[in-house]
Parts: C-alpha cells; structure tokens; sequence
C-alpha cells in the first residue's frame, strides 16, 4: 500500500472513531435527559466543560507525548507539587503585614506564584524527559518512580498538611464572562485549538508521529528524535503548571494529593480517544471528544442519582469498547 493511501486510510479511521465517540457521547446525554431533563440544561452542560478543563489541557500534553512514542503517568504528581507551591507562595504573600518593611511584596505575590508555578512547570518536564531520555528505560517505569518522587517533594514541603488561598487568586479557576463563561473553558479551547495547529500543520506534529511510528526510521530521515522527544515532555510540564494553577485557582486549597488522580484520567481520556499506547497515532479532537465523554459520564451518573462508585466501571467498559474498536479496525486495514 503506497504512503499516502496508507494516510488516507488511518484519518479515515480517526474519523470513524471520532464519530463513534460523538454518537456515544449524545447518547449518553440522551439517556441522563431522560432520566433527568435538569441535564441538558445550559447550566449544566457550561458546569461539564469546567470540570474538565484541567483533565482536557493535561491530556493535550500527555496526548501529544504518547503520540510520540512515549508516556508520562507522573502528571497528576506533577500539578499536585505545582499547586502546593503556587498556593505556599499565595498564602505566604498574604501573611505578611501591610506595615512591614516588605509590604509590597503583597501584591506581587500572586503573579511572583504564576511565574515560578510555570517556571517549576517547565523544569520538571524537562527533567523527566531527561531522565527517560538518558536512563533509556521505558517512560512507563521511569514516570512511574519520578511521580513518587514528586509526591514526596510535596509532602516535605506540605509536611502533610494543606494551604489555602482564602479567596485570594480566584481568576483562572472561577470567573465567570458575562457572568455565564468560565475562563478555564476559554484556556481548554485555547489548548485544545493549539494541540490541532501543532499536530496537524506545523512540522514538529508531522515529527512527533513519524518518531511515534518508527523512532529509528525518523533518526535515520534526519530527524532530531532526542530533542523533539524533550520539547514533547517540556510541553507537558508547561500545560501541567496551567492545569495546577487553574485547578488550585478553583478549589482554594492545595493538597500533595490534590491532582493525582488526573494522572490515569488523562490517560484513560486519551485511549478512549484514540491515541495508540505504542504511538504514532491519534489527533486533538478525539482527545477532547475522549475528556468530555468522561466528563460527560461522570456528570450524568450525579444527575440521574447513580452511585458516583459506578463511574469507575463505565469508564472501563468505554475504554475497552475504544480499544476494541481501534484493533479491529487496525485488523481489517490489514486485510
């Protein structure tokens, strides 16, 4: 089968599970409008998309990582220790004094926070890919023992506890445009749109699918697979410090556990999105069609009054009936 048609075959794939998800996702709706018409209400369907957006701009980076053959299960570890030090730095800021000497460092505090919460962002994914990158040992296993790692760093520098904001950085995580908009579902789209453009029309995306489909056959072409491979953790990193300062913006208060368990969500989002586990394949919109169908689920098991511990085994069954669908297409391209 000649190059090009083989492209032409796998976006014609994309796009039937990109279909599937969609049909899956309105009948999901349907069934909770149902069962409960408070639902479908634009209430509701604006409260899902804020829910997901830290899920959705962590499983953009992560999404374009595996695209490339690699996988970091430490993100959720990682937002945690970013949202425990922006909130240390937001609730140190605020104890101090208005007549003390340092007085002015009051007002500075939170943006001082925003730059180390990015700052900090971009030297663990470079970190971690530093580490994978030089220990050439699965990513899997490596994320695996960074995110121990990581959850240790916060409980030393939370010494178990918490710190909470006290209503003092409330912008990104509950401000409403117009009253109505979130802003976090402004920075999800603003991901999500930013994932399409990298993956589908500049030469880094066209580079992280060729070093996910056959890394030697892309180091053979001429491409720089080890810095592609460190720019593609680094981008992770970046978009974990704006999920942690969203999610910490949001919720007020700062736990070494906080965000851990986006780590398999934003893994489970992507799978059932369509990303291959071994790379290569998968694009921006089945990612976000993966997040909201989880998003979606969740919301709609509170709605019709089903108990939250449920949530767990839908979610299975979806990510094996994505899995399924994507191998028995894989199957007959092959035939």
């Amino acid at each position: 089968m000649k190059p090009s048609a083989k492209r032409v075959e796998a976006r014609g794939r994309e796009l039937n599970l990109s279909v599937l998800l969609s049909i899956t996702i309105l009948a999901v709706c349907i069934v909770a409008t149902v069962v409960n018409p408070r639902f479908i209400r634009i209430t509701n369907l604006v409260n899902i998309l804020q829910q997901i957006s830290v899920l959705g701009i962590i499983a953009c980076g992560v999404g374009m990582l595996l695209i490339s053959g690699q996988i970091d299960i430490s993100v959720g570890n990682q937002v945690s220790l970013m949202g425990i030090i922006m909130a240390l730095i937001i609730q140190r800021g605020g104890e101090i004094s208005p007549d003390a000497a340092h007085a002015w460092m009051i007002q500075w505090s939170i943006p001082f926070a925003v730059v180390v919460t990015f700052a900090v962002g971009t030297v663990l994914g470079a970190l971690t890919g530093l580490v994978v990158i030089k220990s050439r040992a699965h990513s899997f296993i490596v994320t695996l023992a960074l995110g121990s790692v990581y959850r240790g760093i916060a409980l030393l520098i939370s010494r178990g506890g918490s710190f909470t904001l006290y209503g003092r950085f409330e912008t990104l995580g509950r401000t409403r445009i117009a009253n109505f908009l979130p802003v976090s579902i402004i920075f999800l789209v603003f991901v999500v749109l930013v994932t399409l453009v990298l993956l589908k029309y500049t030469r880094y995306g066209r580079f992280l699918y060729s070093i996910g489909g056959n890394r030697k056959a892309a180091y053979v072409s001429g491409i720089k697979t080890t810095a592609v491979t460190m720019r593609a953790f680094i981008t992770v990193g970046v978009l974990n410090a704006l999920a942690a300062l969203i999610l910490i913006s949001r919720v007020g208060t700062a736990l070494a556990g906080t965000a851990d368990a986006y780590s398999l969500d934003a893994l489970a989002a992507i799978v059932v999105g369509g990303v291959a586990i071994t790379g290569g394949k998968g694009n921006a919109l089945s990612i976000f069609l993966g997040v909201l169908l989880i998003g979606i689920v969740g919301n709609a098991l509170v709605v019709m009054n089903v108990n939250p511990h449920l949530r767990g085994i839908f979610i299975g069954v979806i990510i094996i009936g994505s899995v399924t669908f994507s191998g028995l297409s894989e199957q007959r391209s092959r035939m």
